[in-house]
């Protein structure tokens, strides 16, 4: 496992605390949108694993989608974890009508660390 993918993994890592600690002080939407990041970092650990190296959200994501999902290296159920993340993250960041709640917040941190360890595992197996 090269450098960048150990600190990438470590930044996901650390976000996932933060997220935890973010939801215990009361602030829900500060830990959705954490949560995420920390999905992000480890989607782009796993892609340069293979040398992809793409930072657009949205390049992530399709490419989580179509070099792990697709291939069957990464269950789909991941996938639509992240996706779902990313949508979260923007109501909490940019909506201001809406706000994130505290049980949304904890399920999607409780998403985020079973999508870590799924990354974490295809990462190991290499």
């Amino acid at each position: 496992m090269s450098e960048e993918i150990k600190k990438l993994i470590e930044k996901a890592e650390h976000a996932i605390v933060v997220a935890e600690k973010l939801i215990q002080d009361g602030y829900p939407s500060d830990a959705a949108s954490k949560i995420y990041y920390a999905m992000f970092y480890a989607a782009q650990a796993l892609l340069k694993l293979e040398e992809i190296d793409v930072t657009k959200h949205s390049a992530v994501e399709s490419a989580i989608g179509y070099r792990f999902v697709k291939t069957g290296k990464l269950d789909a159920k991941y996938h639509r974890m992240f996706i779902d993340a990313r949508k979260i993250r923007e109501i909490a960041d940019y909506d201001i009508q809406e706000e994130i709640v505290e049980p949304v917040a904890a399920l999607k941190i409780e998403d985020g660390k079973n999508f870590l360890m799924a990354i974490k595992k295809i990462l190991q197996a290499k």
